[in-house]
């Protein structure tokens, strides 16, 4: 009796929830054993039903149909974007040296906003560390060189870089040991 008790206990847990509440259902007396049979519910159709339920619940407006079905052009994208092809080239990069020239280093926004307005402030930190050939332009902040004085400081800074080993896609990288910092502080005292 115990063991038909609990099977009654699962099989009743297993009823569905209707509109008004728990529906109760007529349980049919097997006459071998005693125990109840409930007839198996439509799971199929019960699982539709709570999803279109959950979609009319959490769905943002316009992801779903009345019926709860969802709405697929709601994932269609809404506009279309059409990719610009930049290229850097020579204009852009005496743009950039005209900029560095008036602006200073450092002057990024002023440069985008004035002379390359498709190119963001990044990108033209990056290049100008290109041109310098260092990676750390907090030494040259503000400077306003020519166009010569560039390419004699990113000849320096190969022949520093290729010495100490500290020379790294076209530029000087500071390195764990301080070993830049020591030679350029070393070249500054040696000219004092």
């Amino acid at each position: 009796a115990q063991r038909t008790m609990g099977a009654q206990a699962i099989e009743v847990a297993r009823k569905p929830v209707g509109e008004g509440g728990t529906e109760k259902r007529k349980a049919e007396v097997d006459d071998d054993d005693g125990a109840a049979v409930l007839p198996l519910p439509d799971h199929k159709k019960q699982r539709k039903e709570w999803a279109a339920r959950l979609r009319q619940l959490l769905s943002p407006p316009g992801m779903r149909n009345e019926d709860g079905t969802i709405d697929q052009s709601f994932f269609k994208p809404k506009k279309v974007v059409i990719h610009v092809d930049r290229r850097w080239g020579d204009a852009e990069k005496e743009k950039l040296v005209e900029g560095i020239r008036s602006h200073g280093v450092g002057g990024w926004r002023t440069m985008k906003e004035k002379l390359l307005p498709k190119w963001d402030e990044n990108t033209l930190r990056v290049k100008a560390c290109r041109l310098i050939g260092c990676q750390n332009l907090k030494r040259y902040a503000r400077w306003k060189p020519t166009k010569s004085e560039m390419e004699a400081e990113y000849a320096r800074n190969m022949e520093l870089g290729k010495r100490l080993g500290c020379w790294k896609a076209g530029m000087l990288v500071d390195n764990d040991n301080g070993d830049v910092a020591k030679a350029l502080a070393e070249a500054e005292g040696a000219k004092s």
